[in-house]
């Protein structure tokens, strides 16, 4: 789980057994494994930067009252460095270039130099639109965001002409992306999450997907990448272009160059050339269609029996489906 890329030929990725969690460096070439750093706790979230040289992990340490920990990884040294933090939620961020990490430390967003570790404030609550438990500033192209909220629900500001406007709400700060003067978030409900895009020039917003149960965005220069109800998808957004694919992840990272995408699944790592997943293979229809029917059954049962699937979830996978089945 936690998976990001390094460049086009490393992937970097959080592996847990137990309480034990081992970041490791996985060389697509040769299947090398390095291990850069291992501690215990139970690891809440991660982002690696832009330029590949870190990642920032936040877990809850082994304390009699777990404490939520923030750790700052330079890869290449294998140099640590704890930040403070007081909250689990995702208040911490890379800049554009990934050379520093932006992070809220009580009443201001703090900007900590991944080389020196020499700290500065950048923005204060006082200065804020609103300041919530979860507070970051997402600093990416030539825009800076700024997301306060909590709980599934977090508005999204930009500053211009001196004045803060609020853009869209998103469910998540780790789901926004910005590409050219374009938006792209998570906003839904669970069963029903949606990815969107928004015009920072015109503010108009449009729907990309809707009904899914775990969109899990993620997005490298133009290129977006998500799940239609656990099927990896991607989007061209200077196209307004949709790419289904056949294949089913938990988690879906497209590499800096485009060529492979980082996918997990049942607690395991696969690497998948972007072509392949995208081409349309006979044996995929053969599957569909044999899922399908056994969805089908399922939800035609009129006897009680036990399922780790809702009714909505069958349905909604069924109809993923049966879209998917026209492409062939």
């Amino acid at each position: 789980a936690y998976a990001g890329w390094l460049n086009g030929k490393e992937v970097v990725y959080i592996k847990e057994s137990g309480n034990t969690n081992t970041v490791i460096i996985n060389t697509i070439a040769t299947r090398k494994k390095n291990t850069v750093y291992q501690f215990n706790g139970t690891v809440i979230s991660a982002r690696v930067s832009a330029n590949g040289a870190y990642i920032a992990i936040k877990y809850f340490s082994n304390d009699t009252i777990p404490q939520p920990v923030l750790l700052l990884i330079h890869i290449p040294k294998k140099t640590i460095k704890v930040v403070k933090t007081a909250s689990a939620g995702t208040d911490y961020s890379f800049s554009r270039d990934g050379n520093s990490l932006l992070y809220k430390n009580n009443n201001c967003i703090v900007e900590v130099m991944g080389d020196s570790y020499s700290e500065k404030e950048i923005l204060c609550r006082e200065n804020a639109p609103q300041w919530d438990e979860n507070t970051v500033i997402l600093d990416c192209s030539s825009h800076r965001l700024f997301i306060s909220g909590s709980s599934g629900n977090y508005d999204v500001y930009m500053h211009t002409n001196h004045v803060w406007k609020k853009l869209f709400t998103t469910i998540t700060p780790a789901e926004v992306f910005i590409a050219n003067n374009t938006a792209l978030y998570t906003a839904g409900f669970p069963g029903g999450y949606t990815v969107s895009q928004y015009s920072l020039q015109s503010g108009k917003t449009q729907k990309i997907l809707s009904g899914s149960f775990n969109p899990s965005l993620h997005m490298i220069g133009n290129t977006a990448i998500f799940l239609n109800n656990a099927f990896i998808t991607l989007y061209d957004s200077s196209k307004n272009k949709l790419l289904p694919t056949t294949i089913e992840s938990d988690e879906a990272i497209v590499s800096p160059d485009l060529f492979s995408i980082a996918s997990t699944l049942y607690n395991r790592l696969f690497i998948l050339p972007t072509v392949n997943i995208l081409a349309l293979d006979p044996q995929s229809k053969r599957y569909l269609a044999t899922v399908e029917s056994h969805y089908t059954h399922i939800s035609q049962k009129k006897s009680i029996y036990t399922s780790p699937y809702s009714s909505t979830y069958i349905q909604q996978k069924k109809k993923t489906i049966a879209s998917l089945l026209t492409l062939f």
